[in-house]
């Protein structure tokens, strides 16, 4: 497998991990050559030890000249830039698949269609916890019942917990995080909340109209630019209703996922800091049922990158919920959200 990164930083280096695990050969780009010497010298030996010697980097001017065939394109880089370098991949590269990390686009942006609906179906979006072994397991469960009223979603994380996996940048100004039109603040950054409220949601109702209401807290940064501290999104009618809190002041993480039907509730969490997802179902106020999965930051990356170079119609299955039109679905939610606000 031939699998080519854009982007040295956090998640390039999490997805260049992931895919020299599973033995892929591995090349990483970034317009940034300073970025690039920071990643082989300082970032990838003290996140996994030293430094792959079998990761190729290829200087950036050189990327669209390439004549072999991905196999995985993976974009690993700022938000705002996700629509350009996709577009410059379709044109020029010869590929099985592309990987867009989260959010696939940023909510301001004008979206051509036209342009990705021949190559939709091999285009994906990095929401990787939708694919994890628990999710799946939620996933079941709601499929297996026909009375689920209420689902509440909350996504509760910190930019400065963030920036300590980012030691070269000081201060969150410094980024686009705290620029909501350029793919910052919670919405953009936490997104992976908003897809499962999606995702979740259609498997419960899916044609059927449901009321959006949504509330954003907003802050400016020092350069007068505003990102979303807090943003909350309601989904309701008479039968069902999920609502969902996200926020970017706690430390460490909440992540929480409550499902209630007639006389039963699930609770899954995500507990980082014991490298554990949990969940909980409770029958008439008692627990019933406790399991326990084990999940590590390279082991999200190494899960969705499994999936999406194998040839099994089931692995594919899974991560359909991540494809152009579920997650392009996510972005237009996140529009709606800071629109109505």
């Amino acid at each position: 497998m031939n699998i080519l990164i854009f982007g040295a930083g956090s998640v390039g280096a999490h997805h260049a991990n992931a895919a020299t695990f599973l033995g892929a050969n591995v090349s990483i780009t970034d317009i940034n050559e300073n970025q690039l010497l920071y990643l082989k010298k300082n970032l990838y030996p003290n996140r996994y030890g030293k430094w792959n010697k079998k990761i190729d980097i290829i200087d950036y001017d050189n990327i669209f000249k390439i004549k072999k065939k991905i196999d995985l394109i993976i974009l690993g880089i700022s938000p705002s830039n996700h629509m350009t370098v996709l577009k410059d991949c379709i044109k020029n590269l010869k590929f099985n698949k592309i990987l867009v990390e989260k959010p696939l686009f940023v909510f301001n942006q004008r979206i051509n269609i036209k342009i990705f609906k021949k190559f939709e179906n091999k285009i994906y979006c990095g929401f990787n916890h939708e694919v994890s072994e628990s999710i799946l397991f939620v996933k079941k469960y709601i499929k297996s019942k026909n009375n689920i009223k209420k689902i509440k979603i909350k996504w509760a994380e910190s930019f400065s917990y963030l920036l300590k996996a980012h030691p070269w940048i000081k201060k969150i100004e410094d980024t686009y995080l705290s620029n909501i039109y350029k793919g910052g603040g919670v919405l953009h950054e936490f997104s992976h909340a908003v897809h499962l409220t999606n995702s979740l949601k259609n498997l419960i109702i899916r044609k059927k109209s449901l009321k959006l209401k949504s509330r954003i807290v907003f802050k400016k940064n020092k350069n007068k630019k505003k990102y979303d501290i807090l943003s909350k999104i309601l989904l309701k009618n008479k039968n069902f209703e999920i609502n969902t809190h996200i926020d970017g002041k706690s430390n460490p993480p909440e992540k929480k996922i409550s499902i209630y039907s007639n006389n039963e509730k699930l609770v899954w969490e995500r507990l980082a800091d014991k490298n554990i997802e949990k969940i909980t179902i409770f029958k008439n106020g008692d627990s019933k049922l406790n399991k326990i999965f084990k999940i590590s930051r390279p082991q999200d990356f190494i899960t969705q990158i499994k999936f999406l170079i194998s040839n099994k119609k089931k692995n594919m299955n899974d991560i359909k919920c991540n494809d152009f039109k579920n997650s392009l679905a996510t972005t237009l939610l996140i529009k709606k959200c800071i629109k109505n606000s």
